[in-house]
């Protein structure tokens, strides 16, 4: 099944690539798509997953330009979720910059008529994006970036019906099986 992005969230996934980074070899060590199971996340969402994606990309511009990111998304119903995983916990002022950016791509999505709902969550900077009506067919984004056990992971749902929290939640456990 082919992943389709909506073009007003694609500052969002683009966001995931150009801040967020692992050293450059040939492959990631890390297999995104074993950090959360098919089963769970059937049972936490309630949908089933019909299918997934795995792949390590090489970042072709921008301050990381030649290093690699390995990510994983779950295709369920009309969304999906998808987690990216850097092997490194970034340096302050990498992560800082990452947040600018967020922040500057949430903000060209208010201008362009989406709602934005910053959540307080702490341990994760996360937000909910929310289109306007006359983008039909656009749904909710909700974005985490996170720090756990030496790793940084970023977390989007499109076009499904979760909160911050559950995307938080889910980061968490994915946390939980990185060595």
């Amino acid at each position: 099944m082919k992943l389709v992005v909506p073009s007003p969230i694609m500052p969002v996934v683009a966001l995931l690539v150009a801040v967020t980074a692992l050293p450059v070899e040939a492959a990631s060590r890390y297999r995104a798509c074993s950090l959360l199971t098919t089963a769970e996340l059937e049972t936490a969402l309630r949908v089933k997953v019909s299918g997934t994606n795995e792949r390590d990309t090489v970042i072709s511009r921008g301050p990381h330009q030649g290093r690699t990111m390995s990510g994983c998304t779950w295709i369920m119903g009309g969304g999906y979720l998808s987690v990216s995983v850097f092997p490194q916990r970034p340096t302050e002022a990498p992560w800082q910059a990452a947040l600018t950016v967020l922040g500057q791509t949430l903000q060209d999505l208010k201008r362009r008529g989406w709602s934005i709902e910053p959540a307080a969550i702490p341990g994760a900077e996360c937000s909910t994006a929310r289109p306007p009506a006359r983008e039909r067919g656009a749904g909710p984004v909700v974005t985490c970036f996170m720090e756990r056990r030496g790793f940084a992971l970023g977390l989007y749902a499109v076009r499904m019906d979760l909160t911050p929290l559950q995307v938080r939640t889910l980061g968490d456990r994915a946390a939980s099986r990185l060595p």
